[in-house]
């Protein structure tokens, strides 16, 4: 598994949990979920913040918590050969705990 570099969330890996979220988004099905966001140019914790919920709870509510996840989120997808296709896209879902995220494309073959 691909090591987390928490740089400046290093704090709140440490006291939230960080490693349980770690684990949990470098499963083979997140990182599915993921993927298919990234497809429909949507953002990738869009597609996977109801599962985190499940998982999580009340933990995926605090601010320093999403943006960790989106910081997780897109060092895995670096590292499957995605890149950053556009920032702060807006999430309309009420229910979504995340009000923006990160939509990524795959880098040309």
């Amino acid at each position: 598994m691909l090591e987390y570099r928490p740089d400046k969330f290093i704090r709140t890996f440490e006291i939230y949990k960080g490693v349980q979220f770690w684990e949990w988004l470098n499963q083979p099905q997140i990182i599915t979920i993921m993927k298919t966001a990234c497809y429909l140019r949507r953002p990738a914790v869009e597609a996977i913040a109801p599962l985190l919920e499940q998982a999580f709870e009340t933990e995926v509510h605090r601010v320093k918590v999403r943006q960790m996840i989106g910081h997780m989120v897109r060092q895995i997808l670096e590292s499957e050969g995605y890149h950053l296709h556009r920032a702060n896209v807006r999430i309309n879902s009420r229910d979504n705990p995340f009000l923006f995220g990160s939509a990524y494309t795959r880098f040309a073959a």
